[in-house]
């Protein structure tokens, strides 16, 4: 019987994990993702502690507000975590800057091109 409690209290904590994960990645506080589920924000606290356990339609009603399928509750690693989400911005930004720089330089050769191409002309 030890087993199936272990099982049980790892599905738990699978699921409170996720959704405190979701919420958080979804720039929710907990009164903001309790209201928009019709939950009390006590017993949010509680899902993502893990002491309670939701109901089905209750975790749907979750998942719907955070704008995933409730069985995403359930998988490993679903949400992506902050770090994650720090260095792909970072990144992007990173991108998006080094991009911005080489437009600059092209337009630069290309009004440096025709200038020089001009002063042959004439």
């Amino acid at each position: 019987m030890r087993k199936k409690n272990n099982r049980g209290e790892a599905l738990k904590n699978l699921l409170s994990h996720n959704i405190k994960s979701f919420r958080v990645n979804s720039g929710l506080s907990q009164s903001e993702l309790a209201e928009k589920a019709g939950i009390s924000i006590p017993y949010l606290g509680a899902v993502e502690r893990g002491d309670k356990w939701p109901s089905p339609a209750t975790l749907a009603d979750i998942a719907h507000s955070l704008s995933i399928e409730p069985y995403d509750l359930f998988k490993p690693e679903s949400a992506p975590s902050r770090e994650v989400k720090k260095v792909v911005a970072k990144l992007a930004k990173d991108i998006s800057a080094l991009v911005n720089e080489s437009v600059k330089v092209l337009n630069n050769i290309a009004t440096e091109g025709g200038e020089a191409g001009r002063k042959k002309d004439g």
